[in-house]
């Protein structure tokens, strides 16, 4: 069985703070906050990291700082929370992926090249849509015209490596229009495109629009024909298809991304953040300003903790690693867990292969296009836990 200590990981900082919160967003943010809070804030990430981590013996591949609104904070705030992370891990700059979210409204060719020379070497714009009024909507602080800025500036400030997010599925939103989306982002040169279908949480303002009547979905078949869109135009593009939601151009996959959809471990700092090592997960306080009292009374900032048996554990790495263009290797299953994957699942993969939603070969297991399209539907066949008694 594989050694843990072996393990590639992942670093995820968590930043809370945005300007405006986005209608879909339930996400652990915070708005009106100042510089002083930011400082406040970063200083107790720091102390986190210096007194109540313990660092893993593997090998630290990816830095991923998410939101919120990471690119609210000043360089040098950026800049001080990897150099405390360097003191303690080398960080040899391009060994290491360094990613940083941006909303392209808060961002100019000054301020990207700080973060570049502060260590960030991935960037990940917040696009989202390329229409106005679809970002007006969402409550989004930038306008399109904007995108098409914050990326060349992302180039011109020496950023090789730059994520462009995308939504679809949006409220009165036409194949045309998407379509127009796709074709404005890629004309930006993007080396990595993420398209997530819009999901709709309880709670937010859109969640609360849709229920008064006051806005309408497209069609289920609508979207489905817009996820197809967007996954022949990239491909079309030279995009790669590695995950259901993530393409990039060759050799350009996130390192971060990859340690979630293998169950490598990846620790975390920041109010709300959920870590994961080796079967155990945990998770921080969520309320920021009490998790900045709690750092500096010295307190234990963790929230809660679970630990997987190992049936959760393999049934969490195989719907992962359903999630992968390639989907799993039968060979890396057994070195992890010394057990065969029809073993102990064979029952559900007979069941989904007869359905023609996956496939298998020598090796590997994976979704068919149309298990693609009905994604959710073969995950929970691997969440529900009668599968596997």
């Amino acid at each position: 069985m594989m050694d843990p200590a072996l393990s590639d990981w992942g670093l995820y900082i968590h930043i809370p703070f945005c300007q405006s919160r986005c209608t879909y967003c339930d996400f652990n943010t915070i708005t009106g906050m100042g510089e002083d809070d930011y400082r406040r804030y970063v200083s107790a990430l720091i102390k986190e990291w210096d007194q109540q981590i313990e660092i893993p013996a593997g090998n630290l591949v990816s830095i991923f700082l998410g939101g919120g609104t990471p690119s609210l904070l000043e360089p040098a705030l950026v800049a001080s929370i990897l150099e405390a992370v360097a003191k303690r891990l080398p960080l040899s700059g391009q060994s290491i992926e360094i990613t940083m979210e941006a909303n392209p409204g808060t961002v100019n060719v000054k301020r990207l090249r700080q973060y570049r020379m502060a260590g960030v070497n991935r960037l990940s714009l917040g696009v989202q849509a390329w229409q106005n009024h679809h970002l007006q909507q969402l409550n989004r602080i930038h306008t399109a015209q904007d995108a098409r800025i914050a990326m060349e500036s992302a180039r011109e400030a020496g950023f090789e490596n730059v994520n462009c997010d995308l939504i679809y599925g949006l409220p009165q939103q036409s194949l045309v229009e998407w379509q127009e989306s796709l074709e404005a982002v890629l004309a930006l040169k993007p080396d990595h495109l993420s398209l997530y279908q819009l999901q709709i949480e309880e709670g937010t303002p859109l969640a609360t629009q849709l229920k008064r009547g006051l806005l309408s979905l497209p069609a289920t078949d609508l979207t489905a024909d817009m996820a197809d869109i967007g996954r022949m135009t990239l491909l079309r593009a030279g995009f790669v298809p590695y995950e259901i939601s993530n393409y990039c151009l060759p050799g350009k996959h996130s390192r971060h991304n990859r340690l979630y959809w293998t169950m490598n471990p990846y620790l975390a700092l920041g109010a709300g953040a959920h870590g994961y090592w080796h079967g155990r997960r945990w998770w921080n306080i969520r309320g920021i300003r009490r998790y900045m009292e709690a750092i500096e009374a010295g307190e234990n900032v963790k929230a809660g903790e679970e630990w997987l048996d190992r049936q959760e554990e393999m049934r969490e790495y195989v719907w992962l690693g359903l999630r992968e263009e390639g989907g799993f290797s039968r060979t890396r299953f057994h070195h992890k867990f010394g057990v065969n994957p029809e073993g102990l699942l064979g029952s559900v993969f007979r069941r989904l292969h007869n359905q023609g939603l996956i496939e298998r070969d020598k090796d590997r297991i994976r979704l068919t296009s149309r298990g693609r399209d009905m994604a959710n539907y073969v995950f929970r066949e691997f969440v529900g836990t009668d599968q596997y008694a």
